[in-house]
């Protein structure tokens, strides 16, 4: 069989899989799902009144605080799209270890669970982030959005899922990365330029800056969301690239590793 036949005959158990990750993790809070939207929109209100109305930081070329808010909630929406995809590949072996020892399936169903989990919880943030976004005075429903949201889409999840399958393998190996990848992940943050404009930097810096690539995602979500303009093409080439360096990285560590992971595992 092929790789596509196995996973049609697999496709009961990786759509139980990800509808028990999700009732596992949402029915035992009293907001369930809600969690996905709130913690994301309550991080966006803090830095629109510290960064905002205290420390009164302004964007180039616009004006008050709904602009700035529209600029932080569409960083962050594909922020977290991207930290979601980075921490499912990196638990992702550990979580499903028993099944990769006992049961036999197709390896390649893990990264496509993870790929669904991802998306339903991305869709419940996208949908309140365009709701709020438009509510501040911006369309975030114009031609260039229904083009570009969806290849931004798949081009963070992809990213964020093909580095935490590089992790995730290792993660094996050395439990160490679960305690390093948030650190690194906070200091990420700070350098793809969610809370402030990248034009305040000096032009070293700038070119620096697109070294991470979740800052030229960043600024391609902004860059439709906000500003109506069409993404540059080098903040979307880079990060296709290195995803796809990820997910041919992660499939020769499999390969290389496989049985020592089951051991371990």
């Amino acid at each position: 069989m092929t790789s596509f036949q196995r996973l049609w005959l697999f496709r009961d158990y990786i759509s139980s899989a990800i509808v028990t990750d999700l009732r596992y993790r949402y029915t035992r809070s009293a907001l369930g799902g809600a969690w996905a939207i709130l913690q994301p929109l309550a991080q966006a209100a803090i830095f629109a009144l510290v960064m905002s109305v205290i420390l009164q930081a302004r964007l180039p070329g616009m004006t008050g605080t709904s602009s700035y808010g529209a600029y932080l909630l569409s960083g962050l929406v594909g922020w977290h799209l991207f930290v979601d995809g980075v921490n499912q590949g990196l638990s992702l072996f550990l979580r499903h270890a028993n099944n990769i020892k006992k049961v036999r399936f197709p390896l390649l169903s893990l990264p496509i669970i993870a790929a669904g989990i991802i998306s339903l919880n991305h869709l419940l943030l996208l949908v309140a982030t365009l709701f709020i976004i438009s509510l501040l005075g911006f369309a975030p429903l114009a031609a260039k959005v229904w083009i570009m949201l969806p290849v931004l889409w798949l081009l963070t999840m992809a990213l964020g899922l093909g580095l935490g399958l590089v992790l995730g393998i290792i993660n094996v190996f050395m439990r160490d990365l679960e305690i390093m990848v948030p650190i690194v992940l906070q200091l990420q943050f700070w350098f793809s330029a969610i809370v402030y404009s990248p034009s305040v930097l000096p032009e070293l810096y700038q070119r620096l800056l697109l070294i991470n690539p979740m800052a030229g995602l960043v600024q391609s979500y902004q860059a439709i969301l906000v500003f109506d303009q069409w993404p540059h093409w080098i903040w979307l080439a880079y990060p296709a690239v290195l995803a796809s360096f990820c997910f041919v990285l992660a499939a020769w560590l499999i390969k290389r590793s496989f049985t020592q992971m089951v051991d371990i595992l």
